[in-house]
């Protein structure tokens, strides 16, 4: 027999969330930024950077990167300023991993990057890195949207309301639901 009675479970707020808004934020966010552009500028390239949004692992470093650039697709300067700030982080990172004996961050994943810069228009060759990012890391799981779930993302609201851990990929968050500061492990960039 217990000596203490169980723990009881107090409710302090709660919520209702749509289908659509289970979805990262900050994911949704760019999504809706450029949806209008990259519909013009033909589907399949925005599937394949939907699917980008859709299955990126953002505690990879690449792919981390990679969110920050397509935030800003439209921003050929800015594109510029992130990837010379990453090539620098790379340095940072990989010093740092390597006194700690964890592993170093690929050189694939700086070269990626830098062949960003190589390519015109840049739009296309962002969406390329981003592509290639989901076939290396994906490979076959990382399949396009079917035909409801593309028609949902292209008239859809992409209102997400939650964080994702960086921690575990998919272990949600809902501090920013409920007007909490984000955690230590939430994905605010």
């Amino acid at each position: 027999m217990k000596n203490k009675p169980p723990l009881r479970l107090q409710l302090i707020k709660w919520g209702y969330l749509t289908k659509t808004q289970l979805a990262d934020i900050n994911l949704c966010r760019i999504a809706r930024k450029h949806r209008e552009l990259l519909l013009k500028s033909g589907e399949a390239r925005t599937q394949r950077l939907f699917r980008f949004l859709a299955f990126v692992n953002q505690s990879d470093w690449l792919g981390k990167k990679l969110v920050s650039i397509i935030d800003n697709i439209n921003d050929e300067e800015a594109v510029r300023s992130l990837i010379a700030a990453a090539q620098e982080d790379f340095v940072k990172q990989n010093a740092k991993r390597e006194k700690s004996f964890k592993e170093l961050i690929p050189d694939d994943a700086l070269t990626a990057l830098q062949e960003i810069l190589k390519a015109k228009p840049l739009m296309i060759s962002i969406i390329d890195a981003a592509d290639n990012w989901v076939g290396e890391t994906l490979r076959e799981a990382g399949r396009l949207p079917n035909d409801n779930e593309w028609n949902r993302l292209k008239t859809g609201p992409l209102d997400g309301k939650i964080g994702m851990s960086f921690a575990l990929q998919w272990r949600y968050n809902f501090g920013r639901f409920f007007g909490e500061e984000k955690g230590e492990d939430d994905c605010g960039v």
